[in-house]
């Protein structure tokens, strides 16, 4: 009985050694699989599209906003989204603007935003772009580029003088006079619609070549445009030069706008410019680019043409100018 007990001792400690450790294993691996999924207090995991996120929801990474207006007329538009994004970086997590590579025109920056290629784009409002697009309506650049001053050829000086100091209907003069102008700008509208004649390009740097050969008459420049773009362009075109004594006035608020599915970025800019607002940041970023230049616009001795504005959906309201325009 002795010889025959023993081996079945043997047998059931090894038995019970085994499942031992399939059971241990099975607690092991257990414990790793709920590690995988289960976050804690502190350190970072994966979201689906691989973004590293806190456990409190706010990402350890930029996120990467992507834009292509690219040229040195959006400095001040760039300056104040980066504001906006320092401004609610505390609530949305750190952001970071991307330019992206190639230049493309206004029309194919468009499609890319509703293709979600590039994630926000600043321009002027239209009817048009506010069904296609989200837009953030405030006006960003508080009605300036609403006020055109005139880039014309030196030997019109007297020309543009003349129409300016008549005692007649002066408007009607000016209307004699031809306009140059991109085609896919949402202001060439509003010249056509108040019977300004227009001749039309694809291309805006074309425009200063077909200008200093006098293929048309004037391009209307913002105040916040013209004098740098005579300082970049008067070597090639030493001829142009900014009109003293006329200026056109329209509404036209510049927005931000956003793919319509892109509502976080859409509350996040929202959010930022009413506290850049508040807290007078807006203002200061906004004088700094533009109160030389108004200053440079001598308004006062000029001949202000108003121009209705037929592009603007009906719920548009006044902008403000009281920072610039007294």
């Amino acid at each position: 009985m002795t010889s025959r007990s023993k081996p079945l001792k043997r047998f059931a400690t090894i038995a019970l050694t085994i499942a031992s450790w399939s059971s241990l294993a099975n607690d092991i691996a257990s414990e790793s699989n709920e590690s995988a999924v289960t976050p804690v207090e502190t350190g970072t995991v994966q979201v689906s599209h691989g973004q590293a996120v806190s456990s409190f929801g706010l990402s350890t990474e930029p996120q990467v906003v992507k834009y292509y207006q690219l040229d040195s007329r959006f400095n001040y538009r760039i300056a104040l989204l980066n504001l906006v994004l320092e401004k609610t970086a505390a609530k949305y997590g750190t952001a970071k603007l991307e330019p992206i590579e190639q230049v493309v025109t206004q029309s194919r920056g468009l499609v890319m935003l509703q293709d979600n290629e590039i994630d926000v784009v600043f321009l002027a409002t239209t009817k048009q772009r506010e069904q296609a697009f989200l837009a953030v309506k405030i006006p960003i650049m508080r009605g300036i580029l609403g006020l055109r001053v005139l880039l014309i050829h030196r030997d019109n000086i007297d020309r543009f003088a003349s129409v300016a100091g008549s005692t007649a209907d002066s408007f009607e003069q000016f209307k004699q006079l031809e306009a140059g102008f991109v085609f896919h700008w949402a202001d060439l509208a509003i010249l056509e619609s108040n019977q300004i004649p227009v001749q039309k390009q694809p291309n805006y740097e074309n425009l200063f070549a077909m200008l200093s050969a006098k293929r048309f008459d004037y391009f209307p420049r913002g105040v916040n445009e013209v004098w740098r773009e005579i300082a970049e362009y008067s070597k090639a075109y030493p001829d142009l030069v900014v009109d003293k004594y006329i200026a056109l006035q329209y509404e036209y608020p510049v927005y931000f706008f956003v793919n319509k599915n892109n509502t976080t970025l859409a509350k996040r800019i929202e959010e930022g410019l009413n506290r850049a607002l508040a807290d007078g940041s807006f203002k200061q970023l906004f004088l700094k680019h533009h109160k030389g230049l108004i200053k440079q616009a001598q308004l006062p001795q000029r001949k202000l043409f108003h121009l209705a504005n037929p592009t603007l959906p009906a719920s548009t309201p006044e902008i403000d100018k009281s920072w610039w325009l007294h």
